[in-house]
């Protein structure tokens, strides 16, 4: 009798712990759910205002291939990019300054040059990486 009464007990409790195990997981997973549910909520509101800054894990120096170049000119630190990208911002408020830049400097690498002559004009064309396409046309040696 005090065999089957232990028995019934330690079924009673090995129930009674996978009931509470099963609840506190079920708990967790809502709390999850609601959780996932906030942030695709935030995400929508920012899509819609198309006025929210999304975190990323890239650096800045990575997406534009590293620093090529960082000096201070007047209090205004300009970082320029090996990808084509500036960056100047005052060092103490972080708010955006004017500098002057290197007169070299190009703003976007080119991907593919292609010059030809056309009509006594020298045509430059460039392909950024980025894909945008400039064009430039040299006509000062025409009619000479």
């Amino acid at each position: 009798m005090q065999l089957r009464l232990r028995i019934t007990q330690s079924i009673a409790v090995i129930i009674l712990m996978t009931c509470i195990s099963s609840s506190y997981a079920q708990n967790q997973d809502a709390a999850e759910q609601v959780d996932v549910a906030q942030q695709t909520a935030e995400y929508a509101a920012c899509i819609a205002d198309e006025a929210c800054d999304v975190a990323t894990s890239v650096s800045e120096d990575e997406m534009y291939g590293g620093i090529q170049q960082e000096y201070t000119v007047k209090g205004c630190k300009v970082t320029v990019y090996n990808d084509g990208p500036v960056k100047m911002v005052d060092e103490k408020t972080d708010e955006p300054c004017n500098a002057p830049l290197p007169k070299d400097h190009q703003f976007s690498k080119s991907k593919e040059v292609h010059t030809y002559q056309e009509n006594d004009c020298i045509v430059t064309e460039q392909i950024s990486m980025d894909g945008a396409a400039d064009a430039t046309m040299d006509c000062s040696k025409r009619g000479r």
